[in-house]
């Protein structure tokens, strides 16, 4: 199997708007996996810089179905990405020879046990809470580093029995991955996932 990732003109759209929201966090890079017709795109909203970083990891995610089987797992620009879908083209994914810590370890692929599931405006109101208690916790014209401090701090936290941490909250919600339905949580090997209508967060 080759490594592109084509899309339809569909799939493709909804990518670029996904990419065009994760831009504003992150570190711009995207993870593309497939062995088969479907691809997944994982990109971090928060993450850990190392080993030595105890800060959480929050990751967006969201799986889309070629229009070929393909296999890859390799790390793009986001920036480099977008362009290539919005002028409808074709992705060569290449191999990955170095790559971010956060896309480094990769959640487990079974064992997922259910944790819960939470109400969509329960999950809108947990992100307002932690939009605040980031607010709260910053000083006067903060810098960039300092914002991604507080924001991490708090996105750490647990907001629900099911599991669901404030970043999965802050995520579902700044994605647009909430529809009617509840999120339900599930959890495995340390990780959380949250999965909503239109995408995933995954955390740990």
């Amino acid at each position: 199997m080759h490594a592109i990732l084509a899309l339809d003109d569909r799939s493709r759209a909804d990518l670029v708007l996904l990419l065009d929201r994760a831009a504003v966090f992150g570190d711009g890079s995207v993870r593309l996996v497939a062995d088969g017709e479907v691809a997944l795109l994982t990109t971090p909203m928060a993450a850990a810089s190392g080993l030595l970083d105890t800060g959480p990891t929050v990751l967006v995610a969201r799986a889309s179905r070629m229009r070929a089987a393909a296999r890859f797992d390799g790390v793009v620009p986001l920036a480099a990405l977008r362009d290539a879908l919005r002028e409808g083209a074709d992705v060569e994914v290449p191999d990955a020879i170095g790559r971010p810590a956060w896309a480094a370890v990769s959640p487990p692929q079974r064992g997922w046990a259910h944790g819960g599931d939470v109400t969509a405006d329960a999950v809108r109101a947990f992100a307002t809470q932690a939009a605040a208690d980031v607010e709260a916790a910053l000083p006067r014209s903060p810098g960039e580093a300092v914002r991604r401090r507080a924001e991490r701090a708090v996105w750490a936290r647990a907001v629900d029995p099911s599991g669901l941490t404030a970043g999965q909250a802050a995520a579902l919600v700044a994605m647009r991955f909430l529809g009617d339905a509840p999120v339900r949580v599930t959890t495995a090997g340390g990780w959380t996932r949250a999965s909503g209508r239109a995408g995933e967060v995954l955390a740990r």
